[in-house]
């Protein structure tokens, strides 16, 4: 920045000729992505096998989200071997025997599966005894109004200590 400044100071006070050779070099061009192959053409089940993988670069995303240059060639060849007619099982495990069972987002035998179709069958079955809850109150409840409507009203009777009460009150 403080050579921008100095060669447009420069130019200012120098003039016009020499002004465009001290002129700073032109700001390089953001780099463009890169042109489309034919690898980047949508192949149906593609992004769900990608989703399946973990970048071998670092480990931490699956490849289907990950830029890095591994995960942009997993991802040619996950969609070259699919066009081709290769099963989704046969490229999972050829992508386990060179990498390790560490490619896998959910390798098997992990408790993730069980453990979510609990939960699921859980919360569903408390969502069934909520909702069964509710219809049992609104039934009652319809149950006392229809039955308060129905009642004839009854005077309140009167005992010894109203009209206890009533004198007292009478008094003041």
């Amino acid at each position: 920045m403080k050579a921008v400044r100095t060669a447009l100071l420069m130019a200012t006070l120098l003039g016009g000729a020499r002004a465009a050779a001290a002129a700073p070099p032109a700001a390089p061009s953001l780099p463009t992505a890169p042109a489309p192959s034919s690898d980047d053409a949508p192949v149906p089940g593609a992004q769900a096998l990608e989703g399946k993988l973990i970048a071998p670069c670092c480990w931490m995303q699956t490849v289907d989200i990950h830029d890095s240059p591994i995960a942009l060639e997993l991802r040619g060849e996950v969609r070259r071997r699919l066009r081709a007619g290769e099963s989704e099982d046969a490229i999972l495990a050829s992508m386990v025997s060179r990498y390790g069972e560490r490619v896998l987002a959910v390798p098997p035998g992990n408790p993730l599966k069980t453990t979510a179709v609990i939960l699921a069958l859980v919360f569903g079955a408390a969502g069934v005894g909520a909702g069964g809850l509710l219809v049992r109150w609104r039934r009652r409840a319809r149950a006392a109004e229809s039955a308060a409507e129905a009642a004839p009203a009854t005077p309140a009777t009167r005992d010894a200590l109203d009209d206890r009460i009533d004198d007292e009150l009478g008094t003041m």
